[in-house]
């Protein structure tokens, strides 16, 4: 047949190699592959690029954060945190499960210093009910510690503004330094402002939650972003999708 004809004649103008000339070096046929690749996309449609595309986004975003304040590295500390009437009665227990998590962060991540315990600092503030009008160089006196970081709980809501069947966990926070060895310890050696929403990546709150969930998360993503102003770390954050 006029076939065996045709790969004879492919075969001596190969080298006499009794091969198809695609299969002579690797090159050949990585490029005859990623033709064949291009090909089969093209004809299956978006679909297909989703679905080759998946593997190279990976759902995760990872981001190196940089301190802002390296001030409490070998210090003692101990972490107030102040809420309205408002907030407390409605959220009770804000201020020492605030206190915790970000008592608990800095312990981990700051192994030159040591951290108060929050149920030493709330039982302080439980006994001295008029604490924050006291003095900051007073008050770190009265603490027996290097620094204090004072959170005032600026939000604290654990539903949508306005629609009680949607859960979503928002914390805004002021946070302040205060330290026995500054120029002025009755003034902040650092000042800024943490927002924290949960989930993370929704905008709108969500049905399927409880009020134990919520409050966890936030606290969770909180701490870390209030507690990471003071240690350099990694955040770890669900990619948005990009792809519809």
């Amino acid at each position: 047949m006029n076939t065996n004809k045709i790969d004879l004649a492919s075969a001596q103008t190969w080298g006499h190699r009794k091969t198809s000339p695609w299969s002579r070096t690797p090159e050949c046929r990585h490029l005859v592959v990623l033709c064949l690749l291009i090909l089969t996309l093209l004809s299956a449609g978006c679909n297909a690029v989703r679905w080759i595309s998946t593997p190279l986004w990976p759902d995760k975003e990872r981001y190196n954060i940089e301190a802002q304040y390296h001030g409490l590295e070998k210090k003692s500390i101990a972490v107030l945190v102040a809420a309205d009437e408002y907030t407390l009665f409605r959220y009770p227990l804000a201020q020492i499960d605030v206190c915790r998590a970000v008592s608990g962060r800095l312990a981990e991540n700051i192994d030159s210093s040591t951290v108060m315990n929050p149920q030493q600092v709330t039982k302080y503030q439980a006994n001295n009910p008029f604490w924050h009008t006291i003095p900051y160089g007073e008050l770190i006196k009265a603490l027996r510690v290097d620094s204090v970081v004072l959170i005032e709980l600026v939000e604290y809501q654990t539903r949508e503004p306005g629609n009680a069947h949607l859960w979503q966990g928002l914390i805004t926070g002021n946070i302040g330094v205060i330290q026995s060895n500054a120029e002025d310890p009755d003034d902040f050696i650092f000042y800024t402002t943490v927002r924290a929403r949960f989930p993370e990546q929704s905008t709108i709150g969500i049905v399927n939650a409880d009020d134990a969930s919520i409050r966890l998360g936030m606290h969770t993503t909180f701490s870390r972003d209030a507690a990471g102003l003071f240690y350099n770390h990694e955040v770890v954050k669900d990619r948005k999708a990009v792809v519809k």
